[in-house]
């Protein structure tokens, strides 16, 4: 009976060491969304830094073939104050993630045609992200576009994204709905 006890215990020990350390080491495709499923801000990863950013019920059609949840998206129609958001999710500090973005547009209102958008990065050991994007661009609505790949140092890297030219109006928006993070193949914690 005591041996039987001790191997239980043994097995279940085991058990939690490996479930942990996969855990701890396994990197897996991280999702931030702008809104939560009720429409909320999606805090703390989340963040509208500056500018004048509001709902939209206007989010990208690839949610309706992945696990996006969100009702709602952040959208700004205005350059003034200058609009900014943080995204900080939870990675794995030395994999390589490719960074991706997603948004919407529609008939009436429409992502910006020439919208330039600055990306800081920082917690992170390595980027290819360029220092602005015309990823938030209207030509990649309803799609995920690359914007490269950052290899945290930290579990809670950080992506500045700040307008840097284009039209902004209430038909001319800078929509904002999720941003991906996907561990590279061949990346040092992805294997």
């Amino acid at each position: 009976m005591n041996n039987t006890k001790t191997h239980i215990q043994l097995l279940a020990l085991t058990t939690l060491v490996a479930f942990n350390t996969l855990h701890c080491c396994a990197a897996g495709t991280v999702v931030v969304e702008s809104r939560k499923a009720d429409g909320a801000l999606n805090t703390p990863v989340w963040a509208e830094v500056s500018g004048k950013w509001g709902n939209s019920k206007n989010k990208t059609r690839v949610a309706d073939s992945s696990s996006l949840v969100a009702t709602n998206v952040s959208a700004c129609v205005t350059n003034s104050p200058v609009p900014a958001i943080r995204i900080s999710p939870e990675l794995e500090p030395g994999t390589t993630y490719k960074v991706e973005v997603t948004f919407s547009t529609s008939g009436s209102n429409v992502a910006s045609e020439d919208l330039l958008v600055a990306v800081a990065a920082n917690g992170v050991s390595a980027s290819s992200i360029p220092t602005n994007t015309p990823a938030f661009q209207g030509s990649g609505a309803n799609a995920w576009n690359v914007l490269g790949t950052i290899t945290p140092s930290t579990n809670r890297p950080a992506l500045t994204f700040t307008y840097v030219s284009g039209t902004l109006s209430r038909e001319s928006r800078w929509y904002a709905d999720a941003i991906r993070f996907t561990p590279e193949a061949g990346s040092k914690k992805a294997e």
